[in-house]
């Protein structure tokens, strides 16, 4: 989703007669933050994935860790409104997480809408046991409407948080006003 929000923010720069010369990355703070959270993502979801890690302690410890570090990287570029907007859509998504055991909530009907699955019977069948860092929502699900909830069908079939609404949005308000200069 995010490489989509990428991808839109050139193009509507570009429509907007932007140049993408003109985004200056040095002038953003602490970019190795973001950098080390990302790669603290990629290797979590990565272990996790390859079965080689699961879900608990360790995961939860790796994921406050990337959380801390986004955040602190947020906070160091607070200036710029757009990283304001991204910060929000982490906290969304970090509440999701962190109060439901350090896993992000799916809701298993807006995996059958988005396409994902074609019953919700098969969604618990292979969901909960495929992806450790995911758990289907339920009825002790805190604060249900940050998970994962919203299905969608284009470029890919996934469902999306409102979170990664925010996130998206502040990504692409960031390269547009960046072209723009």
């Amino acid at each position: 989703m995010f490489l989509a929000a990428l991808l839109i923010g050139i193009l509507v720069g570009f429509l907007l007669k932007g140049n993408i010369k003109n985004i200056d990355v040095e002038k953003i703070k602490a970019p190795y933050l973001a950098v080390v959270a990302f790669s603290i993502e990629f290797i979590l979801f990565t272990l996790v994935r390859k079965g080689l890690l699961s879900r608990g302690n360790i995961t939860y410890i790796l994921y406050l860790t990337q959380y801390i570090l986004i955040l602190l990287f947020i906070y160091k570029n607070r200036k710029d409104y757009a990283f304001l907007v991204i910060g929000i859509g982490i906290i969304l998504n970090a509440l999701a997480i962190f109060l439901n055991g350090g896993a992000m909530p799916v809701s298993p009907e807006a995996m059958v809408k988005a396409g994902i699955i074609s019953s919700i019977n098969e969604v618990k069948e292979t969901m909960a046991s495929s992806e450790g860092l995911y758990i289907l929502q339920n009825s002790n699900t805190l604060l249900p409407f940050l998970g994962d909830v919203i299905p969608l069908k284009h470029f890919r079939h996934y469902v999306i948080s409102i979170g990664d609404i925010f996130i998206s949005i502040g990504l692409m308000w960031y390269i547009i006003k960046e072209m723009k200069k």
